[in-house]
């Protein structure tokens, strides 16, 4: 019932905003959220944000070759390192053809991760709404439109 509810209030929410590709990689933005980047150290860091409501946080980092070291700022896949035991649940799934790396901890933190891009997203979602907000904008990334739109013709 209740992901029946988030996917109600999804598509509702996805007909009657309006979006703008303001976000890393074009991620869309819903209306009234605004991109910020932030300074990072050793990675890329920002926050998507709407007053008095949601705040996204991102990091992207370089992804460790496998058997290598490990070094500050890069790429941890978030999600799967969540402890079982603080779990609401687990999913993986491909957007636009990318592996992503879905947790909704028992503290009400989500976090997405895109394993091959080496993004993490995190947000404190309290509500079914803010659930299908924050999952409208981060399953947009990366956006394949804006990316064509960059290649070579």
């Amino acid at each position: 019932m209740r992901m029946l509810l988030c996917l109600t209030l999804g598509t509702l929410i996805l007909a009657s905003a309006s979006v703008n590709a303001a976000g890393p990689g074009g991620l869309q933005v819903l209306e009234g959220y605004v991109h910020e980047p932030l300074q990072g150290i050793d990675s890329v860091v920002g926050k998507i944000s709407k007053k008095d409501g949601l705040e996204i946080f991102y990091e992207i980092g370089s992804i460790p070759r496998p058997g290598g070291p490990a070094f500050g700022g890069q790429f941890s896949d978030r999600p799967q390192r969540m402890p079982k035991d603080q779990l609401r649940w687990y999913r993986e799934t491909t957007v636009h053809g990318q592996p992503v790396h879905l947790a909704h901890g028992k503290n009400d933190a989500l976090l997405v991760s895109f394993p091959l891009q080496g993004i993490n997203f995190s947000t404190t979602v309290r509500t079914p709404d803010e659930m299908a907000q924050a999952l409208l904008m981060i399953l947009t990334y990366p956006n394949p439109v804006v990316e064509d739109e960059k290649a070579p013709r």
